[in-house]
């Protein structure tokens, strides 16, 4: 379980990309109006893609540039150096400010602010050019943050602390009373004079009554040449620490694991108490004064040597909540508004300055700017600083292991410090890793970039730097003015100026300039961030028990920090800071909470395909067979329980395991489409693991695979959405309606799919000719094989419904057939399942009155839920049917099983395989021998069956109006359409008329259809005729296939062999339609008569399937042609750097294959990956 909570979420506002932020940026994820330059304004872009669908600005999926100018490079390296320099000036401040009056004066020139801000560059310095060259994104800058200064500043006190006590014994040792006051052992530590430490004339026993503005701890001068190199070496072994923490959980490939053990509640509140102290911090900067309840009351005093302390803390309160509220709000991007806050003040209050005629000595004396002690060249009160020698940090460090400068006995006491530091900033390092990749619209290797990390900080520890690991609030603000994340080049450029800046001493002379209340308005600005994103917007992320811990460690540490530890012994109170309290505090409360979500232990995810998960949805055959078909697109992962960040991140590790393997095995054809995530049975979702959600979310959009959430629980949908999970993805409330969505959008895709062969004509005419062939196959073949509802007409009646119109109630016992439309049926459990063309509803109450079901009913209403046509068999006519036509009857009884069991909860679909292609068996099937011989004349004609004849004749009677001889043509063509949109056909009557009148079947051209004409046109439909001379050989051919067992029928089997032995192809789909069409009769013999009408139909069926696969070859063809010459004109654009589209390649596709058929004109438009 991580604590991603406050650090890596954000709000979702639509309009605007994503910016995520570090720690100083408040650990929240903002959303800009638009952060390219390049962009005039924003498109509607929101959630965890605003990157990848901001394409057009930045010119490809991941918001990159094509071609970003190497202007644009230098201005966001220029941009983030001024930006991380102010910062680091403030970290430096929050470290060594606090110990400026404990400084060795014999150190030329005084260590300080200035030193520590060349500590922070070397950690840029170093960090950028590791990251530049081994991490999986070229554009992160990696640096020191304030979270690891805040432990420096605490291992700084406590070095301080321990000093200052063995200072103190020696003291009252060398006092002639013994009874020096506890406070007279104290020096002031706060900032530029007013410091016993800084007057060396001092008696240090003489009870100097003056106000304490804060805890002075008394050194001796052994104690003060000890402060610095102690206090270095200390950071040096913490940031040891903290590189080997690093580097030991990407090695050991843990990152992940250790992301998921820290609880949310305790990362959200120990941030709160880092946002606490940071405030502290900014107090301490401003006014040189400690925020404790010990000291409070000496904020409102008058102080001869400075300004009223209440006037720049006012100054910096407004500056850093501003800051914080124009930021919050968004109006500008965080580069613009950082450095007009920056600039902005700076020179307005210069302006001040000049206009008043205030000189710098006197706003220094006056503590308007940080200052030092003495400055080594004359001035030893309130100065400003100088340059200073890049090696004095080395010098001073390594110097101080030879020597006994080093208080070893300090070091012990900061061990606590140094495990919760390099444990929050483990954690911090992984949380801008997932915010990063957020971001910048990219995936990182967790593991590497922790490794890398750990290696740029040990040898940033070695050269005396800081720690250094990747920030996102510089890599949105590199990406949103370079225009990429693709490019070293600014992260090179800003570690390059970071070391010469370093190098030339002259940080100094940009801190002179730098007043107090804007380094403590920055302060201020991350302090609350921290607070405000945990302690307030922390209810929209968190459940309440979680959001309770969070204030209960807040108000802990408020109580011990303010209260509490300043009146302990001061050598105890290093070892026992706020922040370790409250940690401990908080691993003990969230266990509680942990132990009460987790009761159900959740099971691990699991995925399963697309033909064992069916919606309650009832469908044709026809739409079955396609779903069955398709089921490889998509899968649905089920997860259940309480979901922690170990679950989640299972699930994101199976998943991209899934998509990995489906590129290896599976042609693009075949790969998933959709992905389901059914929530349906999760009890609640921890924050932290709906951050990997994100990662999901990416992931699929980059794959191209469209998402689909079932979520059950209202809680679990809000947090969703609050989080912008639903972005760009589509929900359900649950996994059947979710399903139902993704085979309506399958069959959609078919739909759209088929619809783009048909412009080529050759393919449509065979298209449009198989549509006229299944209406009419189902009606002779032999009954246990087929149901034809037009054999239903007799005994039924045909109605219209309007949407929203009922149609059955409980006691309603007719039977119906969705001819068009869609119905959804109510049932008695309260439950209720949709409809669609071809099936049967309410046909529980037909078989409970016959007895082949028993109990009651399930149905008890429907309504239609789009204009439907519906037929209705009443339940005297059903009786009826079952006396005078019992075939019928009893075929329909079958059917109407069938479909109740095919639709029963849980139900499965038989998937249908793809081809495989090792074996050649997607390549057509060449006939040969006799079936060849057959294609070479067509003088003998083939007559349909007397069965075929008569069930034809059947279905002419059906369509011919009472007492009439011919059907208009019109009525046929109605006929025709109703019964194939049935079947699952999308033409519309106008196209029918069109297809019939085209096919010539009116020969007369009177406007109806004859009974011979039918016929006429039937036989044209299925069979083709043969040269007569070659039916004396299939005669013969068929007697010596008889002959092999004259006793047994010429069943199907043995007609399907005697076909496969005269050449014919038959592994096509259409040889089982075949069979059973010229068996009309059922009686399991195919007599020579009926044999012949299958040779017919067979030769029908080979020359459709040569023109069909000419159609595709010649499409493959030219398909290859155009790539040939889109390949031979990307080698010539490249020489003038343009880099080729694949749109253009599916334009020459699009043409190659439009090229095949010139009757339709507007080609249907593809998408790409489709095409």
């Amino acid at each position: 379980r991580t604590m991603a909570v406050s650090i890596v979420q954000h709000d979702i506002e639509e309009g605007a990309p994503i910016i995520d932020d570090d720690p100083f940026d408040n650990h929240t994820k903002k959303i800009l109006p638009d952060i390219s330059e390049n962009s005039s304004n924003s498109s509607n872009i929101n959630g965890v893609d605003a990157f990848h669908e901001n394409g057009d600005s930045h010119g490809d999926h991941h918001g990159h540039a094509a071609n970003p100018s190497y202007k644009s490079l230098i201005a966001s390296s220029v941009v983030c150096f001024i930006i991380y320099f102010v910062f680091c000036i403030v970290f430096s401040s929050v470290v060594w400010d606090p110990l400026n009056s404990s400084l060795d004066p014999n150190i030329n020139p005084p260590f300080g602010v200035a030193q520590g801000v060349g500590i922070n560059l070397m950690g840029i310095a170093v960090g950028s050019v590791f990251f530049a060259w081994k991490s999986g994104c070229n554009a992160i800058i990696a640096g020191p943050d304030l979270l690891p200064v805040v432990f420096f500043a605490e291992a700084g006190t406590s070095v301080v602390t321990y000093l200052a006590a063995s200072s103190a014994q020696a003291l009252r040792s060398a006092c002639a009373d013994g009874a020096v006051a506890d406070d007279a052992h104290h020096r002031f530590l706060g900032g530029g004079g007013g410091g016993y430490a800084a007057d060396a004339s001092a008696d240090p026993c003489d009870l100097f009554h003056r106000h304490l503005a804060g805890d002075e701890l008394y050194l001796d001068e052994a104690s003060i040449s000890k402060v610095v190199p102690t206090t270095l070496v200390a950071m040096m072994i913490g940031n040891l620490v903290t590189a080997l923490v690093f580097y030991g959980l990407g090695k050991a490939k843990n990152t992940a694991s250790v992301i998921g053990c820290i609880p949310a509640s305790v990362v959200a509140g120990f941030l709160t108490c880092i946002g606490y102290k940071v405030i502290k911090l900014a107090v301490l900067i401003t006014t040189g004064y400690s925020f404790k309840q010990k000291y409070i009351k000496n904020l409102g005093l008058d102080y001869w040597h400075q300004n009223d302390p209440w006037l720049p803390l006012t100054l910096a309160m407004v500056y850093g909540l501003a800051l914080y509220a124009f930021k919050h709000m968004h109006i500008i991007s965080t580069d613009k508004l950082i450095l007009a806050f920056i600039f902005g003040p700076l020179i307005l209050f210069f302006i001040m300055v000049a206009a008043t005629g205030t000189s710098m000595e006197y706003l220094r004396e006056t503590d308007w700017f940080l200052t030092q002690a003495r400055d080594g060249a004359g001035c030893t009160q309130n100065c400003a600083f100088v340059f200073v020698n890049f090696w004095q940090t080395l010098q001073t460090v390594y110097g101080a292991f030879g020597s006994n400068l080093v208080a070893w006995g300090a070091v012990p006491r900061c061990i606590p410090i140094f495990i919760m530091g390099a444990v929050m900033t483990s954690l911090d390092n992984m949380l801008k890793l997932t915010s990063s990749e957020k971001a910048l619209g990219i995936d990182l290797n967790y593991n590497h970039e922790m490794k890398l990390g750990g290696k740029a900080t040990m040898i940033s520890s070695f050269l005396a730097g800081s720690p250094a690991y990747g920030q996102t609030k510089f890599n949105v603000i590199n990406l949103s003015i370079a225009g990429t994340s693709e490019s070293s080049l600014p992260t090179l450029l800003l570690g390059g100026i970071c070391l010469l800046v370093f190098l030339s001493g002259a940080a100094g002379n940009i801190i002179n300039i730098m007043p107090r209340f804007l380094l403590g308005g920055l302060c201020v600005f991350a302090g609350v961030g921290f607070l405000y994103e945990n302690l307030w917007e922390g209810r929209k992320k968190m459940n309440r028990a979680s959001f309770a811990i969070v204030w209960i460690i807040f108000l802990v540490n408020f109580i011990w920090e303010f209260f509490v530890l300043q009146n302990l012994p001061k050598d105890i109170q290093p070892m026992v800071p706020g922040l370790l309290v409250v940690f401990v505090l908080g691993i003990v409360l969230s266990t509680f909470e942990f132990m009460f979500a987790f009761m159900h232990k959740a099971k691990d995810p699991s995925i399963r395909c697309g033909d064992v998960c069916c919606s309650s949805a009832v469908r044709s055959d026809k739409h079955d067979s396609q779903l069955a078909v398709m089921a490889g697109w998509f899968q649905v992962f089920k997860v259940d329980s309480f979901v922690f960040f170990g679950t989640a991140n299972t699930l994101y590790q199976q998943l991209k395991a899934h998509l990995a393997n489906q590129k290896v095995t599976l042609p693009k054809a075949e790969r998933t489409k959709y992905l389901i995530f059914d929530l349906s049975e999760v009890t609640g979702i921890d924050s932290s693991a709906r951050d990997v959600f994100y990662k999901v979310h990416r992931l699929l959009k980059s794959e191209g695979i469209n998402l689909v959430w079932a979520i059950t629980n209202p809680k679990v949908g809000e947090a969703f959405e609050d989080q912008g999970l639903y972005v760009g993805a589509i929900h359900f409330d649950s996994l059947d309606l979710a399903l139902r969505h993704v085979e309506d959008e399958l069959l959609r895709k078919a739909h759209h799919l088929s619809e783009k062969w048909l412009v080529n004509q050759t393919v449509r005419d065979i298209f449009q000719r198989q549509v006229l062939v299944n209406v009419f196959n189902i009606s002779v073949r032999a009954e246990e094989k087929s149901f034809a509802s037009s054999r239903l007409r007799p005994w039924s009646k045909i109605i219209t419904l309007s949407s929203g119109e009922e149609l059955c109630g409980d006691d309603d016992d007719n039977l119906y057939l969705l001819y068009s439309g869609e119905v959804q049926v109510q049932e008695r459990d309260g439950s209720h399942f949709d409809c669609f063309t071809g099936s049967f509803f309410n046909l529980d109450h037909v078989l409970v009155s016959v007895g082949a079901l028993a109990g009651l009913p399930a149905t008890i209403g429907a309504v239609a839920t789009k204009d439907s046509t519906v037929l209705v068999v009443s339940r005297k006519n059903f009786l009826l049917m079952q006396k005078q036509d019992s075939a019928l009857g009893q075929k329909l009884l079958l059917t109407l099983l069938a479909q109740k069991e095919a639709n029963r909860p849980g139900r499965t679909r038989t998937r249908v395989p793809y081809r495989d292609s090792s074996d050649g068996s997607d390549e057509p099937v060449p006939i040969h021998g006799f079936a060849r011989r057959l294609l070479a004349g067509d003088d003998y004609k083939i007559s349909l069956t007397d069965a075929q004849v008569e069930r034809f004749s059947d279905v002419f009677d059906l369509i011919v109006a009472p007492g009439e001889t011919e059907i208009p043509m019109d009525d046929f063509s109605s006929f025709v359409s109703m019964e194939a949109r049935l079947l699952g056909s999308a033409l519309s009557h106008e196209e029918f008329m069109e297809l019939i009148d085209k096919s010539g079947i009116d020969e007369d051209g009177d406007g109806s259809l004859s009974k011979e004409e039918f016929l006429t046109f039937l036989r044209g439909l299925f069979l083709a005729d043969i040269p007569s001379k070659e039916v004396e050989s299939l005669r013969q051919a068929y007697d010596e296939a008889v002959a092999v067992d004259p006793d047994a029928l010429m069943d199907e089997v043995r007609v399907e062999a005697l076909f496969k032995e005269l050449g014919f192809d038959m592994k096509s789909s259409n040889i089982g339609d075949i069979i059973g069409a010229i068996d009309a009769d059922n009686d399991g013999d195919v007599d020579y008569d009926e044999f012949l009408t299958g040779i017919g139909m067979m030769k029908k069926q080979t020359i459709l399937s040569k023109q069909l696969d000419t159609a595709f070859s010649n499409y493959m063809n030219q398909s290859k042609a155009a790539k040939r010459e889109l390949k031979r004109r990307s080698t010539v654009e490249s020489d003038s750097q343009t880099v080729p589209n694949r749109r253009s390649l599916l334009t020459l596709n699009k043409k190659a294959f439009q090229s095949m058929g010139k009757s339709r004109n507007t080609m249907i438009q593809a998408d790409l990956e489709d095409e």
